[in-house]
């Protein structure tokens, strides 16, 4: 029999947190017997229990695991193990046996065991219960299959994955062409050729302002522009990412890894049509704007992640050549339009060197659709004969003709060639790591195709140049096949997004809404990995999310990119006001609700550029669904940029989420402690409480999805691993106040809609110490900058003529807000400069979120006589 794993958690957390959950039937014995008549009702395995699985979640190596299942009193006659190892495609069954030394319950309830040894090799292992009760031989013996949800464990361990930095880190995902116009004279030219399409290049949707609204290539409104979905520039380039890195704005938001869309030359807007993998493209700048840009991340603090696409090309590129504008030597020799056969490119002849790079003709059932996505099958027939030969496509996009990946020359391409390769080399060049845009159509992962070894070539050939360097996959549902230990360390966790859209609903109404309770996009639906989105109960949250801490390895759980949305899904606010009976308002708050989580659990919190400040674009209902692309593409509000059609919320959100930022960057057991789920499931007042700890710090977080407030009270914290002894003072790092732990409980009233963040107050660390920079200007003023710091609530100028003066109340020139997108400043116009006899000396006290502050090191304006003397 199936049973799910939500009622399953909901019975076992009951007893733990005391949450009346559903009740367990009590036979009394011997009403159950063996008599052909299995009591499924009292059958139970829980994955999440240590009590049924003597290892929850990943092993090691050489590790057994004792599998437990309990059965109604006396009720069967034999059980096994059926475990499936989905790497070698085997099965083997494991005969269990009552386990007399655990049973201590003689009338209730039998468990019984098997111990499986999980092996040496990486491997996933499914298993389920094959119960019997064939009676006294006089009746229809009763047999059936028992699973908890989809079981499985990890068996032989998971291998070499990293820990480091992507476990601490707080991502930002850029889209490069809609983040910042830092070099206007890079832009693309209007009408500039793209693909044969008529009118070419379109630059802002056809004006010249960057803050203008995104046309509708699906001409639903206006400004309309059919079909032009990937051709329309904004102008977005790196030295625009590099002002931002230098300004502090990513500091300000306790960003540490920047994660850019595709920068390699390429036809596009979104750059996934790679038509030279080592070369920066020039819509976004030079070879030398890429060093500036890793320079200053460097000098930031500050992880690149770069977007690699080696699925597949752009057609119009030097390796494949479509529309012949390329010569052998793969110089661009027609850029006005297409060019003349000269049999150099894969499409351009049979006999090209880059024939067999890709599938030509096409073998995997994926042609291109337009009937023009033909290359040349004869080179005799020259110039003027007709191209007929099919080749295969990245979802029939003509565009996109898909690479054999496993062939030597595009291996050697990729990575395999030392740091000619592509990987090996920008990473050589600065970058940290890799996103492997639809990577599990390389290579499928270990356990579904033991014999491609992409991705582990991939690993040893740039952990060859830098030992941590990240591999970031894309999988939208599990992706444990890619996390055994050798191939990737983490993926864009769209199950923990999918999660989060559930807890966050309350409603819908109008396109995509079934009865007011389920809402689908092009996304989120029936048919996809993500699923529709509907309401889920503490409960149902709480399993979710560790139905995903058990599927991957610990070090991988922790490093996941835990994303909001991206360039692929409809933007956060749009979705959360959908989903929230199309109310901005509600939005905004769920996107806080949002966040808040995020930074308080474990794995990488990941903003969309622009969604700090609530950018949105509508999705755009067509054919039966809610569409993203290009709509979720929008340009970045800057202040200083020309137009107004999009707007910046620097009052509520960005505050907010450099607040969250702050309070996870100042508190390490946010980082990367360990999560202790469940502290709180209380279904009926919609409550979840869970706790962060790293051995040294304990941060307790509550969260209410109710209407009204209620009380969260977290006990069991003298043990370990909350060691909080009574008298321990916690601080609500999210409202303000203190509490107290006594009797090794904790109470405190979480509001509507909202949370609380405890952490210990003796353990709270100090923001981070700026440094000013003065400059005197030619009237008697000066001039201070500095670095913003993260979460900082407010720097005071203070300013002495002594050198080591200690900042007071007199020595106080102002108060500073933390601005909304520029480095913080405070011009001095009451020093009296000039005088060789006095001097002035400067000090920035910060404070940040939680009322800590530091002093920044001191910079003074000096004033010297000339005093004639001999040479």
């Amino acid at each position: 029999m199936m049973k799910t794993r939500l009622l399953l958690v909901i019975a076992l957390l009951a007893a733990l947190v005391g949450v009346a959950g559903p009740a367990a039937a009590n036979p009394a014995a011997p009403a159950a017997a063996a008599d052909c008549n299995i009591w499924w009702n009292e059958v139970l395995h829980d994955t999440f229990d240590s009590d049924y699985r003597s290892i929850v979640g990943p092993t090691t190596p050489g590790n057994t695991v004792r599998l437990r299942l309990r059965v109604a009193q006396s009720d069967i006659t034999s059980a096994r193990v059926r475990v499936w190892d989905d790497r070698t495609n085997t099965a083997t069954y494991h005969a269990m046996a009552w386990d007399e030394t655990y049973d201590t319950d003689p009338t209730t309830y039998d468990w019984w065991y098997a111990d499986v040894a999980v092996g040496a090799q990486p491997t996933i292992l499914y298993y389920f219960f094959d119960l019997n009760d064939i009676g006294d031989g006089a009746c229809t013996a009763d047999q059936d299959f028992y699973v908890d949800d989809d079981v499985k464990f990890y068996g032989g361990g998971y291998g070499v994955m990293s820990d480091g930095w992507m476990q601490q880190a707080t991502v930002y995902q850029i889209f490069p062409d809609r983040f910042r116009d830092g070099d206007p004279t890079n832009n693309p030219p209007a009408g500039r050729f793209f693909y044969d399409e008529a009118g070419g290049a379109l630059v802002r949707s056809g004006q010249a302002d960057w803050n203008y609204t995104i046309c509708d290539p699906r001409s639903t409104y206006s400004p309309a522009c059919a079909a032009r979905y990937s051709s329309n520039f904004y102008g977005g380039d790196l030295q625009g990412i590099t002002e931002k890195i230098d300004a502090g704005y990513f500091e300000g938001l306790g960003v540490t890894v920047l994660y850019l869309n595709p920068i390699f030359r390429s036809p596009s807007n979104h750059k996934y049509d790679t038509a030279d993998y080592l070369t920066i493209d020039p819509d976004f700048g030079t070879r030398a704007d890429f060093d500036a840009l890793v320079a200053a991340a460097d000098a930031h603090g500050i992880e690149i992640i770069l977007d690699g696409v080696f699925n597949h090309t752009s057609s119009d590129s030097a390796y494949f050549d479509r529309y012949a504008r390329y010569d052998a030597s793969g110089n661009l020799t027609s850029p006005g339009g297409i060019g003349s056969d000269d049999n150099s490119g894969a499409c351009e002849s049979p006999n090209s060197a880059y024939r067999d790079w890709y599938y030509i003709p096409d073998s995997l059932g994926s042609p291109g659709n337009d009937p023009a996505d033909r290359c040349d099958a004869d080179d005799t027939d020259d110039p003027a004969g007709a191209w007929t030969e099919t080749y295969s496509a990245w979802w029939g996009y003509g565009s996109l003709p898909k690479l054999q990946a496993n062939s030597a020359a595009v291996r050697d391409l990729i990575w395999d060639d030392g740091l000619s390769s592509v990987g090996p080399y920008w990473i050589n060049e600065g970058a940290s790591g890799w996103r492997f845009d639809v990577g599990d159509e390389i290579d499928p992962g270990l356990t579904d195709d033991p014999s491609n070894d992409y991705w582990e070539g991939f690993r040893t050939a740039v952990r060859n140049v830098k030992s941590d360097t990240l591999m970031l996959g894309e999988v939208w549902g599990d992706a444990s096949a890619f996390l055994l230990g050798n191939e990737w360390d983490s993926v864009m966790n769209y199950r923990f997004r999918s999660t989060m859209l559930s807890w966050l609903f309350t409603g819908c109404a109008g396109d995509g809404c079934t009865g007011g309770v389920t809402f689908e996009d092009n996304d989120s639906n029936s048919a996809s990995a993500s699923g529709a989105i509907s309401a889920i109960s503490p409960s149902e949250f709480n399993a979710r999310l560790r139905s995903i801490q058990e599927d991957y390895p610990p070090m991988a759980w922790k490093a996941m990119m835990n994303l909001a949305g991206s360039h692929d899904t409809n933007r956060l606010r749009f979705l959360l006001r959908k989903i929230n009976v199309d109310s901005d308002s509600a939005a905004v708050q769920r996107m806080k609700e949002w966040w808040l989580f995020a930074f308080t659990y474990t794995g990488a919190p990941t903003l969309y550029y622009g969604d700090e400040v609530g950018l949105s674009h509508d999705g755009v209902w067509s054919n039966g669904k809610w569409e993203d692309d290009p709509y979720n593409r929008a340009p970045f509000p800057w202040s200083d940029a020309g137009g107004s059609s999009y707007s910046a919320d620097t009052a509520d959100l960005l505050p907010h989420v450099r607040k969250m930022a702050c309070i996870r960057q100042n508190y390490p057991a946010l980082q990367d402690g360990d999560v202790q789920h469940g502290l709180i499931i209380d279904d009926a007042n919609k409550v979840y409480g869970f706790a962060r700890t790293d051995g040294s710090r304990t941060a307790l977080i509550a969260l209410n999805r109710d209407g009204s407030a209620h009380d969260a009270t977290f006990s069991g914290l003298a043990a370990a691993p909350y060691n909080l002894s009574d008298g321990a003072v916690l601080l609500d790092a999210l409202n303000g106040g203190a509490y107290t732990v006594s009797g090794g409980s904790v109470t405190v009233t979480v509001n509507s809609n909202w949370g609380v963040v405890l952490l210990e107050q003796a353990e709270l660390s100090a923001p981070a110490a700026n440094t000013a920079s003065i400059v005197r200007s030619a009237v008697d003023e000066v001039t201070l900058s500095w670095m913003p710091v993260c979460g900082a609530t407010n720097y005071e100028v203070h300013r002495d003529d002594a050198p080591y003066f200690t900042p007071s109340g007199g020595s106080k020139l102002a108060d500073v807000a933390q601005p909304a997108f520029d480095t913080p400043g405070n011009a001095d116009s009451t020093v009296a400069l000039g005088n060789v006899n006095t001097n002035h000396y400067y000090v920035i006290q910060t404070t940040d979120c939680v009322g800590q502050t530091a002093t920044s090191t001191r910079v003074g304006e000096f004033d010297f006589a000339i005093v004639a003397g001999s040479p």
